[in-house]
């Protein structure tokens, strides 16, 4: 087995290394790798693209050795960067192999769209804040053309998305509106953020999905930190920029990191935790932030970044959390998304909930949307075959609730089930007897 790595980028110099897109370089390591996959198969059961890449390999004589630019770029399509084989592969990094299957991934899509560009319907899917700003404003007309059956045949035949996806609903009442509102009945809440007498600040960067969709989720991030006594401030002026990189679109990506961790920083500096109530977006300010920019400040920004429920628990562990639950749940089918599993942090969400008095179901299985791969038409039929186990977990469950902390798998619960799955935030704010 080939184990030499000589045009394998490390980790470390990321996006900036000199071989990073040279194609001669990035063919060897594709190999390199396949011919470690193709010895352990570890990872078959995980997404599409493992086995279309042992097809491939099987379907050669000289196996890996005849593998075309073709078969390896089918399975590059097919991966949709859930992370999961990262944990699963026993040979990541600091192992001598240095397998880091979804970075090469991106790598090898990067190099695609330095060769072909990125099409205009797949830019437009990564405007979610253009799309969002625009349902605020106009709720029912965004809403009624996201549910029409005919808006929808048109959007598949123009945009790509499958006519069946479930598009998220949008609110006039956004959490940016909300907290302004709530600023001005409370106009003592900013100089206490601010005072250095103020044990623990929490600053919420709400997601555009919680943000224009799901607002409840922000209210109740808020309403529970405060009940533990944190001071909290919410901000959030744009997306972090993880549809661009579901595109391979690295400047817009960096644009809206450097924008963003510039507006964070001085809440770092006032000894914020930045809680983030999606994982995608958590994922994004830890891991990515630091690799898209190398700088001293996302490195300062990503360690004061936690996803919402990881910080609950960590107050609850200091003693700090109120557990006080006036109204404790019952049963709870909880699906841990892929992205906050990459983050290994636990299942912080499930045991918040079991604090609280539910009776959690773990649904520890993919849902296979990661960003527009799931809703795209093209890739529509694999992604409700990785999704099948989720759904049969929950519906075996026998749960009259179910939770998930990732709005995109979300929506294909409810596709998938007609049943809606609330944010652990909101269970948790119910556990207190707060309805956000």
């Amino acid at each position: 087995m080939q184990v030499s790595r000589p045009d394998h980028p490390s980790v470390e110099l990321g996006y900036g290394h000199p071989a990073y897109l040279d194609p001669a370089a990035l063919g060897r390591e594709l190999r390199r790798v396949a011919e470690i996959c193709h010895q352990c198969r570890r990872c078959l059961p995980l997404c599409g693209s493992f086995p279309t890449l042992f097809d491939f390999v099987d379907a050669s004589p000289s196996e890996v050795a005849g593998l075309t630019d073709a078969s390896l770029e089918r399975v590059n399509q097919l991966c949709f960067h859930c992370q999961q084989c990262f944990n699963h592969c026993p040979y990541t990094p600091p192992h001598e192999w240095d397998v880091d299957f979804p970075a090469l991934m991106r790598r090898q899509q990067l190099a695609r769209v330095g060769r072909e560009g990125i099409p205009v319907r797949r830019r437009l899917t990564t405007q979610t804040d253009l799309l969002g700003k625009i349902g605020s404003w106009v709720p029912i007309l965004m809403n009624f053309a996201n549910r029409n059956r005919l808006s929808r045949i048109l959007m598949e035949k123009t945009l790509g998305i499958h006519r069946d996806w479930l598009q998220p609903r949008y609110c006039s009442q956004t959490v940016s509106r909300w907290w302004r509102r709530r600023l001005a009945e409370r106009p003592a809440a900013p100089a206490r953020f601010a005072d250095k007498a103020t044990p623990r600040r929490a600053v919420l960067f709400t997601t555009c999905s919680v943000e224009y969709s799901d607002p409840a989720v922000g209210r109740a991030v808020v309403e529970v930190l405060e009940r533990s006594g944190i001071a909290v401030q919410v901000h959030y002026a744009r997306c972090c920029g993880m549809p661009f990189t579901d595109t391979g679109d690295l400047k817009a990506a960096r644009r809206n990191a450097r924008r963003n961790v510039a507006e964070l920083l001085p809440f770092v500096e006032l000894g914020a935790t930045i809680v983030v109530p999606g994982p995608s977006c958590s994922l994004m300010l830890k891991h990515e932030y630091p690799r898209l920019l190398g700088s001293e400040e996302a490195r300062r920004v990503a360690a004061s970044t936690r996803d919402v429920m990881e910080h609950l628990y960590e107050l609850a562990r200091e003693g700090q959390l109120d557990r006080a639950f006036p109204a404790p749940l019952g049963p709870v089918a909880y699906h841990a998304p892929c992205h906050l599993r990459a983050q290994n942090v636990g299942l912080r969400a499930r045991d918040l909930l079991q604090l609280a008095g539910a009776e959690v179901t773990l649904v520890d299985a993919c849902s296979g949307v990661d960003g527009t791969w799931g809703m795209q038409a093209r890739f529509f039929a694999e992604s409700q075959k990785v999704a099948r186990k989720m759904v049969r977990g929950i519906e075996d469950s026998g749960a009259s609730v179910v939770s998930t902390d990732c709005p995109l798998s979300a929506l294909r619960i409810e596709q998938a089930t007609g049943r809606r799955a609330l944010h652990p935030i909101v269970l948790l704010a119910r556990a207190y007897g707060i309805e956000p």
